[in-house]
């Protein structure tokens, strides 16, 4: 069964979910949970004693022969259902100022050797909720992430400087070697959601591969804190290459003015 996923909803409590009838759990039909998800946001349902110990960033792989869960688990004989149930079957009773914990939705069932191994209700903006402890997680598939990073804005040039002449000295040293060019790829809203996109951008460029990203933070007035990811290039050529490599994947690759 197939769910067709509806407009992006930002926040928890407003979260809209779709989904097909099922008496109970069947065979999954298709293949759009396949990939590597990344858990971006963590909601407290329950006594927190540590903020820390949401585990924001970790990757989580749904694939035919591997799978993994919010508590680290990986299973090596999945078995992917469709079901319908209670919000509250998957995120737990225990937040009941939440809307619609009793409505039927859209949920992802994992299997381990026949055994229950995770559960997912699959939200109306194509993200996936499930509950860890005291949190309730929200997942982003990770291909999703990487082609759609934090929205950037235009940013205001900066004014002409105006350099005093000064007097002639004599010749410099010679300059050391000059830096690597920086390449710009895209941009992210904290520097784990950066970091799980230049792993999936380097599966797609052989030049990104055995590299280092390069990320550097920046505050947009009106926008926020932004972390901006670069790939370093021995030249111009070796930057176009990079680009190359990546294809539709980014849409800014290159664009300057963001070093």
């Amino acid at each position: 069964m197939t769910h067709r996923l509806s407009p992006p909803i930002l926040s928890l409590g407003a979260l809209v979910l779709l989904g097909g009838c099922a008496a109970s759990p069947q065979p999954m039909a298709g293949a759009w949970h396949n990939g590597t998800w990344i858990v971006t946001d963590a909601f407290a349902s329950g006594a927190v004693a540590d903020s820390a110990s949401a585990p924001r960033g970790q990757a989580v792989p749904m694939e035919p022969g591997r799978a993994g869960n919010a508590a680290g688990g990986v299973c090596l004989t999945p078995r992917y259902l469709d079901d319908r149930a209670p919000l509250s079957s998957v995120v737990g009773a225990s937040a009941p100022d939440w809307p619609g914990m009793a409505d039927q939705v859209a949920v992802l069932v994992v299997e381990c050797d026949g055994k229950p191994f995770a559960r997912y209700a699959a939200m109306g903006d194509g993200a996936l909720v499930t509950r860890y402890g005291a949190w309730v997680l929200r997942l982003e598939h990770g291909e999703k992430l990487a082609a759609n990073p934090a929205p950037m804005m235009a940013e205001p040039a900066a004014p002409p400087t105006v350099v005093a002449a000064v007097p002639a000295v004599a010749p410099p040293a010679p300059a050391p070697e000059a830096p690597r060019k920086l390449v710009y790829l895209a941009s992210y809203k904290t520097e784990a959601w950066a970091r799980k996109g230049w792993g999936i951008l380097a599966e797609r460029s052989a030049s990104l591969k055995g590299s280092e990203p390069v990320m550097k933070s920046v505050d947009l007035k009106g926008k926020g804190k932004f972390v901006r990811l670069f790939a370093g290039a021995k030249d111009e050529g070796g930057a176009k290459l990079i680009c190359k490599e990546l294809g539709k994947t980014i849409a800014e690759c290159g664009v300057t003015g963001r070093e």
